[in-house]
């Protein structure tokens, strides 16, 4: 893994300010993502590097260990991607688990913003995470 950028960890400082502002607890993982447990979920906050640009992708976990992906399965993750406002669904073959995710730009992140997305990830993922679960036989993400 490489070393992130400066811009990466101006980003970071300034969304830790952020949630320390609003008083919300979070976790630093090793890799440097910032995880807030809401609920009975977990967004995470990831900062990367795009072209000259930043990225924060606020995502939370729908369904782990998935053992079947079925036409109805991704049917219906993509009409759900079609209706959702913000964010959209994924299915991360490497670890076989589904994400609710939304991605903002960096470097013109405001505090709002930030919010706005955060609460909505972890209201989606907490609506559905029991029913695509249990379409893809996998768990949901618990502590």
């Amino acid at each position: 893994m490489s070393e992130p950028s400066q811009k990466v960890e101006a980003l970071r400082n300034k969304i830790q300010k952020y949630l320390s502002q609003r008083n919300l607890s979070y976790e630093v993982r090793p890799s440097g993502d910032l995880w807030i447990r809401e609920g009975s979920t977990v967004v995470a906050i990831v900062l990367s590097d795009w072209n000259e640009q930043t990225l924060v992708s606020v995502m939370a976990p729908v369904a782990l260990d998935v053992k079947k992906v079925t036409a109805e399965l991704t049917r219906f993750l993509a009409e759900k991607n079609n209706d959702l406002l913000f964010g959209k669904f994924s299915l991360n073959p490497e670890d076989n688990s589904i994400w609710y995710t939304h991605v903002l730009l960096g470097d013109y992140l405001d505090e709002e913003e930030l919010f706005v997305a955060v609460a909505q990830v972890a209201i989606t993922a907490d609506e559905y995470d029991e029913q695509v679960s249990k379409m893809a036989r996998g768990r949901r993400w618990v502590d």
